[in-house]
């Protein structure tokens, strides 16, 4: 069941340019194509040999059918398999959920890993959609990664205090091993269903889910056709929430986790045809995390991401439409039509999105292109920019317009403001069929195309709530504390002073707006910020300054204001006023590459209206 290439089949190094790598022919192709079949079984070259005892289509004992029955022409099964049993005689029982579809045939088959504090219970909506659609679907409990307290499986881990970073004596005393060996066991036994075609086998999954896809993918080789994952990708000590923690540990305990357990690693043994929706602002898997994933990745691939965005794709096709779909059994619509196309050979291939020559200097911008190859038309097309010397996850992608120059070739011109900073940037497509695509992460240096120091753009920091982004740009902070789960805010008409809206936070809460360039404030001469408070719930509030370090880590800056009154007050907070919070040293300055965010919080009871903010010199 070949197909048309569908995928961006190279992915180019990432910060840089796109490299074309040169075409084998003659002989040297016929070379490379032998050597390819010869090594697609990849427990032979390069899988670590604690996973080589379950790399086979040898399915797991089951040892418990709990329950079978037949719902809206899905057959379910529930039932427990024996994971492993440890050298000490200790079992590690696995429950999971199959569904077929109840009419004899031969199906494809999808194994769908769910995320991080989910449960194959939890995956049922999943596992039955899938087979409404016509594929055999299997999904397992994954300890590591899943809710034991909700989960039906059983092991020594909490007995014997594995831990997710635990590699000693070994990798095996890791609760996570036991996950991705439960992974492999569920694809084994998912190969194995009489009705199952064993050469149309998909792999699915979302945040830690999508960490399992990749590295199932990686491990299996060529017994997988078809992976997609959401948000989750490795390189885990690169760029992602957990980075500070794996860099925290001892050098050889770090380097065990990283050669074993890190999908990164395995992303080399993957043969299916793979694709990540990744978020641009992801709070656990970082753009550049995803973009060293797919660079490993051998196989046909491809890739969106969205804009703005952490852990959700709110563009077309992603976890809400358009169009409508069964959120319930599939994070997104286009994982339904990457399986159906690759394990059905139903519709057609999805576009390609790459970047096209070296950006150019035009005027006071650089100039950008990309190209969208596809069967179907483009319905909508942008290019999205920000500065690249920002923390990922504090970032704020502004859209720039394109024009189409014919033959699906998009440009645009990036807007340069500090010339001595690099810009990331990636374009974004749409084709009718509501699939999204983008280019791999980009990056350009201003500096290199031309640009001086003295040509710098100097842009005034102000927000006055007005615009369409405001209520996206001003939100809740993605991990919120518990304390701060009951607050709220909105912009509106009633926290206005002037304009049509403003900002109104009530209760206890954490307030976040993202993009907040510390070397633009401080190339502008900045000495603070001021804007217009009033507290009709009678409370002070803190004004804070956040920013990141590579490994993930935040820095807080904070200015506690007292109650301003119920009448609107212009507030003025020099950046000296701003004092660190629960360090000794700061190690590095809030006006610095490292700032990103600026966060009022407030108390319980409180009712805060701000408008009118600026940065003032």
């Amino acid at each position: 069941m070949d197909r048309p290439a569908q995928e961006n089949p190279l992915l180019f190094p990432f910060p840089g340019r796109p490299m074309a790598l040169p075409h084998r022919q003659g002989r040297g192709m016929l070379w490379a194509i032998l050597i390819a079949i010869l090594f697609a079984w990849r427990p032979a070259q390069g899988a670590p040999a604690i996973f080589e005892p379950y790399l086979t289509d040898t399915p797991p004992r089951i040892l418990e059918v709990l329950e079978k029955k037949t719902e809206e022409g899905v057959e379910i099964t529930r039932l427990k398999f024996l994971n492993r049993e440890l050298p000490t005689g200790e079992q590690v029982i696995i429950y999971g959920i199959l569904a077929r579809p109840a009419a004899p045939g031969r199906y494809p088959g999808v194994l769908v890993c769910h995320g991080g504090g989910g449960y194959a219970d939890a995956s049922a909506p999943a596992v039955k959609a899938w087979a409404k659609r016509g594929y055999v679907s299997f999904c397992q409990d994954q300890p590591g990664i899943c809710n034991m307290r909700q989960a039906s499986s059983s092991g020594p881990w909490s007995a014997k205090k594995w831990g997710l970073f635990t590699v000693e004596p070994d990798p095996t005393c890791n609760v996570l091993f036991d996950g991705v060996v439960a992974a492999l066991n569920g694809l084994a036994l998912l190969r194995s269903q009489p009705d199952v075609d064993r050469s149309r086998i998909g792999v699915t999954g979302g945040s830690w889910g999508g960490y399992m896809t990749t590295m199932v993918s990686g491990l299996a080789g060529d017994r997988v056709r078809a992976a997609f994952s959401i948000y989750g990708c490795g390189f885990y000590d690169e760029g992602s929430h957990w980075s500070h923690t794996i860099g925290g540990l001892p050098e050889e305990t770090r380097k065990r986790w990283v050669e074993h357990l890190d999908a990164g690693r395995q992303a080399k043994g993957i043969r299916a045809h793979y694709f990540i929706a990744a978020a641009a602002n992801d709070w656990f898997f970082w753009p550049h995390i995803v973009m060293r994933t797919l660079n490993e990745i051998p196989a046909p691939k491809n890739l969106v991401f969205a804009p703005n965005d952490s852990h959700c794709i709110t563009v077309p096709g992603g976890t809400g439409g358009p169009p409508a779909f069964d959120r319930q059994g599939h994070r997104t619509y286009m994982e339904i039509l990457w399986m159906d196309y690759h394990l059905k050979g139903a519709g057609e291939p999805f576009p390609v999105c790459q970047p096209v020559g070296a950006p150019l200097r035009k005027g006071d911008a650089i100039e950008v292109r990309f190209r969208v190859a596809g069967p179907k038309p483009v319905r909508d097309a942008s290019v999205w920019v920000a500065p690249a010397e920002m923390p990922w996850r504090l970032k704020w992608w502004r859209k720039v317009e394109v024009q189409p120059a014919g033959d699906g070739l998009y440009t645009a011109l990036l807007p340069v403001e500090e010339t001595e900073y690099a810009l990331n940037w990636f374009g974004l497509a749409t084709d009718e069929r509501h699939i999204s695509i983008s280019t791999p992460m980009q990056e350009v240096q201003p500096a290199a195309l031309g640009f001086k120091p003295e040509e710098r753009r100097d842009v005034h920091f102000a927000e006055d709530f007005e615009g369409p982004e405001a209520a996206k740009r001003w939100r809740r902070q993605y991990w919120p504390e518990e304390k701060y789960k009951s607050g709220r805010a909105l912009v509106c008409a009633e926290a206005a002073r002037g304009g049509k809206r403003g900002l109104k936070i009530t209760q206890q809460f954490a307030l976040r707006g993202d993009g907040i360039r510390g070397v633009a404030l401080r190339a502008s001469g900045t000495r603070g910020l001021a804007f217009w408070v009033r507290s009709p719930g009678g409370t002070g509030f803190d004004v804070q300054l956040m920013g990141e370090m590579p490994d993930g880590k935040r820095i807080y800056w904070q200015s506690s204001q007292p109650d301003p009154g119920k009448e609107w007050k212009r507030i003025e907070i020099p950046w000296s006023e701003f004092k660190l919070v629960g360090e000794a040293a700061a190690p590095f300055e809030p006006l610095s590459p490292g700032l990103g965010q600026i966060r009022f919080v407030t108390p319980e009871n409180a009712e805060i209206h701000i408008d009118d903010l600026e940065a003032v010199r």
